[in-house]
């Protein structure tokens, strides 16, 4: 496998030290991100222009890896992952244009079925890749968004008053909230926000057509396209209930779509067209507004390489994944961006045989266990933090024995993502963990 290329002097778990990684392309010619884990270790997509297109999974200790198919040497894409890394969905293709999405987990990939009729395809997973949302058709030939958890199976979430067809492209951390777009007869979309068995239209009048991509770990915000009724031009839109849906702008060509969010929505990443026919990948704040991640990191940029779009950020908004032209290869290949925010730990980048943390369940609602073991025992630290580094609880601070648990309260806690950190004998661990409502 080829080695991937450091345009750093750390490696991507350093903290505080903006790098650009591109992880290659399956020695194909092109490849695009759809997911990068909560600490920057795990990225997801596929890669390939002619047959077969091949679904990966990006680690620094593996490299990109083809995850499989669901028939062996057939088209097989990942467009989605678990914020933890663990879970990947996408869609296979079966016989002829027959295809059908996918939950890969455990080095195993798993077929889901459809509503009825030919093809199914997945598109989004929750934090813990629990609850899957993708679109599958029906006997109608009409596809349905659909939400699917190994209890219930694959649901039709239905489409909004008057409409025909739904697909579901985003889910929230906790998988209570699904984003999406329902077509009517006209050919026209709308986005939706579905929650709690409710699908609401979202859809500003004042664009001809909508459709939602992403949404925010929290399910509060929710990204997309917007356009005119033919689509000509588009241009990113980001939603919440206090806003509405608001155009984000482009970077001074026409065209725009965001891709993702973070955890609260304060972060939106994307692509835009810079001038006809030039692409590139942005980042927009409401601090900063619409940003060419081309000029802010362009000290990372070997001469001639572009970032052409922006696809998934970590819930933090510290990594973001993409595709980008890489000159020294001269290919379109994923590229991982740590841009070092400050205040933001790893998630066990300090790896021991004999110190481990871990927490259940993940995401929390009213209690977690944390549960860690030492070599022997010392003196230990185990605190909360929020995503700044500011100190939320302090759970030990003394000796314990070599194999502990500490029952955690969360009930007073915001919803959002938290660090617990874990110091013992000069060394570090930290786990990122969700808290939903």
């Amino acid at each position: 496998m080829k080695k991937v290329i450091f345009i750093c002097a750390t490696i991507v778990s350093a903290i505080c030290a903006q790098c650009i990684i591109w992880l290659g392309s399956m020695e194909t010619p092109y490849a695009e991100a759809h997911g990068v884990s909560v600490n920057g270790q795990v990225v997801a997509g596929w890669a390939g222009v002619s047959d077969p297109h091949y679904a990966f999974r990006w680690t620094p200790d593996s490299g990109m890896r083809a995850i499989g198919s669901l028939l062996p040497g057939e088209d097989a894409e990942a467009w989605g992952m678990s914020a933890d890394g663990r879970v990947i969905v996408g869609y296979g293709m079966l016989s002829g244009s027959i295809y059908h999405g996918f939950r890969f987990v455990n080095d195993t990939m798993y077929e889901f079925g459809t509503l009825g009729g030919n093809v199914s395809w997945a598109y989004g997973a929750s934090f813990d890749g629990s609850v899957v949302v993708g679109s599958a058709e029906t006997l109608t030939g009409f596809n349905r968004a659909f939400r699917w958890t190994q209890d219930s199976g694959m649901k039709s979430l239905g489409v909004l008053p008057g409409a025909l067809r739904s697909v579901a492209r985003g889910v929230s951390f906790d998988g209570r909230v699904v984003v999406g777009w329902s077509g009517f007869s006209n050919q026209v979309h709308h986005a939706f926000r579905w929650q709690n068995g409710v699908m609401s239209d979202i859809h500003n009048p004042q664009f001809g057509q909508s459709e939602a991509i992403g949404v925010s770990g929290d399910g509060n915000v929710v990204v997309g396209a917007c356009g005119t009724g033919n689509w000509v031009p588009t241009w990113a839109f980001r939603w919440s209930a206090a806003t509405g849906m608001v155009s984000l702008g482009t970077l001074g060509g026409e065209y725009s779509e965001a891709w993702a969010a973070n955890e609260d929505g304060s972060i939106v990443v994307g692509w835009s067209e810079r001038s006809q026919g030039n692409w590139g990948a942005f980042r927009w704040t409401e601090q900063s507004g619409m940003e060419d991640l081309n000029i802010v990191y362009a000290q990372l940029l070997p001469t001639g390489s572009i970032l052409r779009d922006a696809m998934a950020i970590s819930p933090d908004g510290r990594f973001i994944a993409g595709r980008g032209y890489n000159s020294q290869t001269g290919r379109d290949e994923v590229y991982l961006l740590d841009t070092g925010a400050p205040g933001i730990a790893e998630q066990s980048v300090i790896r021991s045989n004999s110190l481990s943390l871990t927490i259940h369940p993940n995401p929390i609602t009213k209690k977690g266990i944390i549960t860690y073991n030492l070599p022997e025992i010392t003196l230990v630290q185990l605190g909360v933090y929020d995503v700044s580094g500011r100190e939320i609880a302090r759970l030990v601070d003394g000796a314990t024995t070599k194999k502990n648990q500490v029952q955690f309260s969360a009930v007073s806690l915001p919803a959002g993502t938290y660090i617990c950190r874990l110091q013992a004998n000069g060394i570090g661990l930290a786990h990122l963990f969700v808290k939903t409502r």
